[in-house]
């Protein structure tokens, strides 16, 4: 058995398998799932909660072809982890923003100036020509 201190709490390698404690307070239950599915067409992945520690969930990965590989792949493993709780922090920070522009994008008129939809540019209703 191999133990190693790493970003995840602990990680222990056995015959070819992984087991990564991973704090819920730093890495959301969701951000830990999207990092798990986006191993599964190389490992094996099982996500877990330890039953006396419900702050921590344990993800066991296991190669499907190169068990070789497999220290690589706890380093991007925790790699993805990171990056998926970071999507979701700014999709919960500029989610709003976001929805605006496809909306906007999507949308036969202006949503945030609808005069700007009256007139043409012969009655000028923004006054442009005397802006010169």
């Amino acid at each position: 058995m191999v133990r190693h201190g790493s970003a995840p709490e602990s990680m222990a390698i056995v015959e070819g398998r992984v087991a990564i404690e991973i704090d819920t307070a730093i890495y959301g239950l969701d951000a830990i799932l999207r990092a798990g599915y986006k191993f599964t067409d190389r490992c094996y992945v099982f996500i877990d909660r330890p039953a006396k520690r419900s702050d921590r969930v344990v993800v066991f990965l296991a190669h499907k072809t190169d068990a070789a590989s497999l220290e690589a792949d706890v380093g991007e493993f925790c790699n993805e982890l990171l990056d998926q709780q970071v999507r979701q922090s700014l999709a919960r920070e500029f989610g709003g923003i976001r929805t605006l522009i496809v909306a906007q994008a999507f949308s036969e008129g202006n949503l945030l100036d609808t005069q700007r939809d009256d007139g043409d540019y012969q009655t000028d209703p923004q006054g442009t020509l005397q802006r010169r």
